[in-house]
């Protein structure tokens, strides 16, 4: 198994402000595929509900 790196220092405040700008970008990505997906979901179903009525 692996050990545990408790020597690690904390992160200064240039290395926090990347980091935090990598987990803004990254949750920015999720949030629109999210978006994509749903409405893709949605144009899906109004075709198919569409299909089934004509």
């Amino acid at each position: 198994m692996s050990e545990i790196d408790t020597s690690k220092t904390s992160m200064s405040r240039e290395e926090q402000k990347a980091y935090q700008a990598r987990q803004k970008h990254r949750a920015a990505i999720l949030a629109g595929l999210l978006f994509f997906l749903v409405v893709l979901f949605y144009l899906i179903t109004f075709v198919k509900i569409n299909a089934s009525i004509s």
